[in-house]
């Protein structure tokens, strides 16, 4: 139980709610992780977003140089969004013709 707990907390201090230098996990997220029979029941979506939301607030400051937050998750609704970003023409290669 103990290594599960500390790979959940891996996960969401290494993927889902990163800090701005990537290296602490919140305590706050600890006593969360005491009944691992509850953790299904937490809606995580909502707190990833919330995280997410709130590093963004905190990268509009003029001071802050690095920005934290579930990046994968706002480059999946940038691409969803905003598809023209990824948006690749993929011309048919035109083999020469050969007389033979």
């Amino acid at each position: 139980m103990c290594a599960a707990r500390a790979y959940i907390m891996h996960i969401i201090g290494g993927v889902l709610m990163l800090d701005s230098n990537n290296n602490k996990v919140h305590i706050m997220y600890l006593p969360l992780l005491a009944d691992l029979s509850n953790v299904c029941s937490y809606s995580w979506g909502s707190a990833v977003l919330a995280a997410l939301y709130r590093e963004l607030c905190q990268t509009t400051k003029p001071a802050v140089v690095d920005m934290g937050g579930c990046l994968t998750l706002l480059q999946s609704w940038t691409l969803y969004r905003m598809s023209f970003l990824a948006s690749v023409s993929h011309q048919p290669y035109a083999y020469p013709l050969v007389n033979m």
